[in-house]
């Protein structure tokens, strides 16, 4: 798995296709003669107001088939950041035994996201994979539309201009989860990724039952993203993705494909929820 398919994943915090798991995992009812739902009476809920303050998705990771690693995503409470309250989230990226024998990935991806606004304060990065490091920290300005850039291994710092309510890699997926959808619409946010503005966007393409290991039935839709860089498509994978319909929109299947055939697919195993602590 090499860097640019981990952005895939993390942009919209794992979407994924059906090629991974077979078409029996996904009943787009309107299609399929004997689904176990009809696409009409499977309704989107209205997204929360708020999300829990501590939630804890454990996601098993694919690829071409093999279990490779695990993926945790976290929403670990509100803190204050520059005098604003902000959801801190985490991501740790795994691999397993037999995966790190090949190459070894271990990382934690930070964010703290404006409670209010919806809208990245601070991203942390803490990457080890195969050889490559990286341990910076990326502030936004969301006021002036600046965000401030620095790398704590070769000491560089950079300054550069983001659109309004600009979204991390990791924010992405939670601001996703707060929007309004309807099949047949599209959605479409700015995110900012190893320094550079992307726009992306996504088309809700149904609705359907998807069967998850361990999880079991649930109903969900479906949404295929992708990311321009400078007006041109990034073309580094096919992503696509199942969400839960309840007010939740959690992240259900995710899968990449990309070239050399090349398949990474996560789907969500353990959800976790708890009071905040005294």
């Amino acid at each position: 798995m090499r860097r640019d398919i981990l952005f895939i994943i993390l942009i919209l915090l794992l979407s994924i296709n059906t090629a991974v798991y077979g078409a029996q995992n996904f009943a787009p009812a309107n299609k399929k003669a004997g689904a176990e739902s009809a696409e009409a009476d499977i309704i989107i809920e209205p997204p929360a107001a708020r999300f829990a303050e501590y939630e804890k998705l454990t996601y098993r990771v694919k690829w071409l088939g093999l279990p490779v690693g695990i993926i945790t995503a976290s929403i670990k409470g509100i803190e204050k950041i520059r005098g604003r309250d902000a959801y801190h989230l985490e991501v740790l990226v795994k691999t397993n035994d037999f995966c790190s024998a090949i190459y070894k990935i271990d990382d934690r991806f930070t964010s703290y996201m404006d409670a209010e606004g919806l809208y990245t304060l601070r991203h942390e990065v803490h990457r080890r994979e195969g050889g490559y490091k990286k341990d910076a920290v990326t502030d936004f300005d969301q006021v002036n539309h600046k965000a401030y850039f620095e790398n704590f291994l070769d000491k560089s710092k950079k300054e550069f201009t983001i659109p309004p309510n600009t979204q991390d890699t990791l924010t992405a997926s939670y601001y996703f989860r707060t929007l309004p959808i309807q099949v047949g619409k599209r959605i479409e946010y700015a995110v900012c990724n190893n320094e550079s503005n992307y726009k992306l966007f996504g088309l809700i393409e149904g609705k359907g039952i998807v069967r998850i290991p361990k999880l079991g039935r649930q109903k969900s839709f479906y949404i295929q993203p992708y990311a321009k860089l400078k007006g041109q498509k990034v073309k580094k994978g096919r992503v696509s993705g199942y969400f839960s319909c309840d007010e939740r929109r959690l992240p259900l299947l995710a899968v990449v494909r990309a070239p050399m055939l090349t398949k990474v697919a996560a789907y969500l195993s353990d959800i976790e929820y708890r009071q905040k602590p005294e």
